[in-house]
């Protein structure tokens, strides 16, 4: 096989992750706004409606949360100047490409250190997949919580370079580093250290004058937000939390104990943070390199554990209030698949001669193994997530009876993109089923409301079944329609991991039996609802009302305090 043919051939290796990630994204990406997005509407009114330029600044940099997230913004204005409307699935692609940036970086790190374009293939298997899920179907996230670790990484890389330009450029790229998110003031202090530690006086001088600068810039009119819920966690707790952060990208193994396999590989990937970074230190003192860019190499790794280090200890120190399960959540899982990406690098470049197709060969073995798990895992999550998104639009939209979208006619209700949405179809439905008890062509649906339980606590809706067995994607299931006087309300139910391993990956049964949701009666105004069952079932749709029903006697909705 000539040269030509073996590159064409393993690069359509490294695009086969890419596209499976894109088209997962694809069948689950929904143009609706998540919790924060709504603030990006709130930005498009203001930047529209201001007069001056440093008006238009301010809105921009506004702070959001303890962040400054202009990057978000300027998309986001982008977006909705080219098109004429917000869409949030178009900012969901922004930030799935600047998640993509981190794949060129390491190709650049491998071929100046000598490796084939083959051992690129394992990090194009572990670094795009589904174990993102959060912020991969998140607009306003997925630029911040993507873009920063790649921006970061980027501003590491060309921070450390010889040439004059490529550190000019570090300077702009670290500057929308910190205007992207919070953590991208790590950079400030640790790009301060890999320049004390190569020497270079002069680039470390204008480092600190323009981290000062950048400093007191971000916290200009900063106004510290809510705190989070105080830790109650001992100290053993708190490690043993850290250890998971570090080791949460083998929560999709598929073991019994999800949580205690993070802990075990977030030690070992500790340790091997540590060996790694002594290592590192020790050549630099003693200056043992017969090759330029492994320095280079050694710097860059250097800074990217230091900024993955430091985001642990934050994230612990500010989240272990909500649980140490959340330290492991979707959100956070970038930067324990990026210290399996630098672990990489320093098991995979020191090797020479024959072994190193073998031993890339069994590493991308492990990385599509990874891979695999990781669909398997989360699948359940974006099918979860994106049932969540479609019903409160729809308890957002139709706020009476006549189940119709209020006439709203104001600049803002014209921002975001109309989407057509499955539910759409169920109008006409509900209003038969309201009227008749039932409504559609779903058959067997008196049988699976039967074996549902729905227990009605003080303050909560309690639905559950352990019977149904759909393995149906996307927006198929069972829905919660709760039907006042005044209003209409729909939940969604959420299916559980499937845990037999056999079924699984053998026969794609994704699901586990049955079905559950918990309903507050703190999102429902004040009124005694019938409660019905609504089956989608493909194009099917049956609903269903029976004897249950359920009395709210006060609306005391929980707002959450925000500066946005």
């Amino acid at each position: 096989m000539s040269k030509g043919v073996l590159t064409l051939f393993v690069s359509l290796i490294i695009l086969i992750p890419i596209f499976v990630y894109f088209g997962v994204w694809d069948y689950y990406a929904i143009n609706i706004p998540k919790w924060d997005d709504h603030a990006l509407k709130a930005f498009i009114v203001e930047y529209a409606q201001a007069g001056t330029w440093q008006q238009k600044l301010k809105a921009i940099f506004k702070q959001h949360n303890e962040h400054r997230i202009a990057l978000d913004r300027v998309f986001t204005w982008l977006d909705f100047s080219i098109f004429g409307t917000l869409n949030y699935r178009h900012l969901m692609v922004v930030g799935n490409l600047l998640l993509l940036g981190v794949i060129p970086l390491w190709y650049v790190l491998l071929k100046n250190n000598k490796k084939p374009l083959f051992a690129l293939v394992p990090v194009a298997f572990i670094w795009p997949t589904l174990a993102f899920w959060e912020n991969m179907y998140w607009g306003m996230a997925s630029m911040q919580n993507f873009g920063v670790v790649t921006l970061a990484l980027w501003t590491i890389y060309l921070c450390v370079q010889p040439k004059p330009l490529l550190f000019a450029l570090s300077i702009l790229v670290g500057g929308l580093t910190v205007s992207t998110s919070g953590n991208g003031l790590l950079i400030l202090p640790i790009c301060a250290v890999l320049l004390f530690i190569s020497g270079d006086r002069k680039r470390l001088a204008i480092w600190l004058t323009l981290s000062l600068a950048a400093i007191f810039g971000y916290f200009w009119t900063y106004t510290k937000p809510e705190t989070n819920p105080d830790s109650k966690a001992s100290l053993f707790q708190l490690a043993k939390g850290y250890m998971a952060f570090l080791g949460s990208f083998a929560e999709s193994i598929p073991l019994k104990d999800h949580f205690g396999a993070c802990v075990f590989m977030g030690v070992i990937l500790f340790l091997v943070a540590i060996s790694i970074a002594s290592t590192i230190l020790f050549r630099i003192s003693r200056k043992k390199y017969t090759v330029k860019f492994e320095r280079i190499t050694d710097l860059f790794c250097l800074g990217t554990i230091m900024l993955i280090l430091a985001t642990g200890l934050i994230v612990v120190y500010g989240r272990a209030g909500f649980g140490l399960e959340g330290l492991i959540t979707s959100r956070f899982k970038i930067y324990s698949v990026l210290l399996l990406m630098v672990a990489y690098l320093y098991v995979v470049i020191p090797i020479r001669g024959s072994f190193l197709s073998p031993y890339i060969t069994a590493i991308v073995f492990l990385a599509i193994t990874f891979n695999v798990f990781s669909y398997h895992y989360h699948l359940v999550d974006a099918y979860n997530l994106r049932k969540m998104l479609t019903t409160s639009q729809f308890n957002w939209t139709y706020t009476d009876k006549s189940l119709k979208a209020p006439a709203d006619t104001t600049f803002a209700s014209r921002i975001v993109e109309k989407t057509p949405v499955f539910y759409e179809k169920w109008l006409p439905l509900i209003a038969i089923a309201d009227r008749q008890s039932y409504a559609g062509n779903s058959r067997a649906l008196t049988e699976l409301y039967a074996s549902t339980n729905f227990d009605k606590k003080q303050n909560t809706l309690i639905v559950n079944n352990t019977t149904y067995k759909s393995q149906r994607l996307q927006d198929s299931g069972i829905y919660i329609l709760l039907s006042s006087d005044k209003h209409f309300y729909v939940f969604p139910t959420l299916r559980s991991r499937n845990t037999n391993r056999k079924e699984l990956f053998l026969k794609q049964y994704y699901f586990a039996p049955g079905f559950h949701a918990e309903i507050p009666f703190a999102e429902l105004e004040k009124g005694e609802y019938k409660v019905a069952m609504i089956r989608q079932q493909g194009d099917e749709t049956g609903i269903l009302f029976q004897q249950d029903k359920i009395s709210v006697n006060s609306s005391s909705q929980n707002k959450v305090k925000v500066n946005w």
